[in-house]
């Protein structure tokens, strides 16, 4: 299923709904628009992965560069995932994302920044990559 993205502009913060699979055949597409979305002086930004199915490293090159673009802006990104597999690949690339299932919507003040990474509990180097900590 190729990836669907929906943005919510004109808010604050800029929410970019996620669905479907963010892979290599969809990473052009998904880098403009996280591109779009972290542009300007102090961005807010909250990407919803919830419906991702699919996340490969190629999927996550542009929410990592976005994070970057966000960060030294002085601006805000908060990545929502609950998806196991989801939330592995994004803690690979030193992205904090935070499942929100249970909360109903994309508040980003109940959410702490997805970047720059927090102090890491866990050393990924070291483990194979089904253990979960």
């Amino acid at each position: 299923m190729p990836a669907v993205c929906t943005v919510l502009v004109g808010t604050r913060p800029i929410v970019v709904t996620a669905a479907g699979e963010l892979d290599i055949a969809t990473a052009a597409h998904t880098e403009a628009i996280f591109t779009a979305a972290s542009s300007g002086t102090h961005p807010e930004v909250v990407v919803d992965l919830r419906q991702v199915t699919f996340l490969d490293c190629a999927g996550a090159r542009p929410l990592t560069a976005a994070a970057r673009r966000i960060h030294e802006a002085g601006g805000r990104l908060t990545l929502l995932a609950d998806h196991p597999m989801v939330v592995k690949v994004l803690r690979l690339n030193q992205l904090n994302p935070h499942g929100a299932s249970s909360t109903g919507g994309a508040d980003p003040a109940h959410h702490p920044p997805a970047y720059p990474p927090s102090p890491r509990l866990c050393d990924y180097r070291c483990r194979p990559l089904t253990e979960e900590c």
